[in-house]
C-alpha cells in the first residue's frame, strides 16, 4: 500500500469518525437535562461541520475515483475553513462546562475566541506562503503565541469549588488544548522541514495531512465526548 492510498484511507476515516461522532452527540442529547443540552448541540455541530469538510476533501485525494489525479495539497483551504468554524466552538464548549460550575464569563470567552481566530488566520497565512519564506515563520510564531495565550487562559480557570465531575472534565479538556492542539503545528513543521530538506513535496503534504486527520478526530470527537459526559452528570 503506497502513501497516497494510506492518505486516502485516513481522509475517509476522518469522515466516518466525524459522522459517527455527530450521531453519538445527537443521541446523547436527550439524556442531558434541557438546560445543559447545548453542550451536546455544540459537540454535534462541530463534528457535523468536520464531516462535511472531510467528505468534500475525499474527492480531492481521489478516494472515490482512483483514475483522478489526487491533489492532497488542495485540501488545505478546506482544513482551515473547518478550523476557523470549529475551533471557536470547541472553546465555547469548554466555556459551557466551566459555566455549569459558575466559572465562565463573557469576557473570558471573548478573549480566547479572538485569540483562536488570530491563531487560525495567521496559521493559514503562514502555510500558503512560499516554503522557507521569512513571513511564513513570522505568521507561524504569531499563531503559536495566540495558542500559548489560549493555553494560559484555560489554565487560569479556578477549579476550587467545582463539582468533581466538572473539575475532572475541565482538567481533561485543558490537556486537549495543550497537547492535542500541539499536533497541528507539528504537522505544519513536518511539512515545512521536509520541503526545505529536499523531500518530495507530495510526501511532505501527505504526511502532514495524515497528522491533521489524527489531530482532528482526537480533538473534535474526544473533546466533545468529555464535555457531553460532564453535562450528563450535571
Amino acid at each position: 500500500m503506497d502513501l497516497l492510498a494510506i492518505t486516502q484511507a485516513f481522509f475517509m476515516l476522518g469522515f466516518v469518525a466525524m459522522a459517527a461522532g455527530t450521531l453519538y452527540f445527537v443521541l446523547e442529547r436527550n439524556d442531558i437535562k434541557p438546560e445543559h443540552r447545548m453542550t451536546a448541540t455544540y459537540a454535534g455541530i462541530i463534528t457535523f461541520i468536520a464531516a462535511i469538510m472531510y467528505w468534500i476533501m475525499t474527492d480531492f485525494v481521489g478516494f472515490f475515483d482512483q483514475a483522478t489525479t489526487a491533489d492532497v495539497g488542495a485540501t488545505m483551504p478546506y482544513r482551515y475553513i473547518d478550523w476557523l468554524l470549529t475551533t471557536p466552538l470547541l472553546l465555547v464548549e469548554f466555556g459551557l462546562i466551566v459555566a455549569i460550575a459558575g466559572g465562565a464569563t463573557k469576557s473570558f470567552m471573548t478573549k480566547i475566541i479572538v485569540a483562536d481566530i488570530i491563531m487560525i488566520v495567521t496559521g493559514y497565512l503562514g502555510e500558503v506562503g512560499e516554503p522557507g519564506s521569512a513571513n511564513n515563520w513570522i505568521f507561524f510564531i504569531i499563531s503559536s503565541l495566540a495558542w500559548f495565550y489560549i493555553v494560559y487562559a484555560v489554565y487560569q480557570v479556578k477549579l476550587d469549588g467545582m463539582p468533581d465531575y466538572a473539575a475532572r472534565a475541565v482538567r481533561i479538556m485543558r490537556r486537549f488544548v495543550l497537547f492535542g492542539w500541539t499536533i497541528y503545528p507539528v504537522g505544519v513543521a513536518v511539512e515545512e522541514f521536509l520541503t526545505l530538506g529536499g523531500a518530495d513535496v507530495g510526501l511532505a503534504v501527505s504526511l502532514a495531512a495524515i497528522i491533521f486527520v489524527i489531530a482532528d478526530v482526537l480533538n473534535k470527537v474526544g473533546f466533545g465526548m468529555v464535555a457531553v459526559a460532564a453535562a450528563k452528570k450535571a
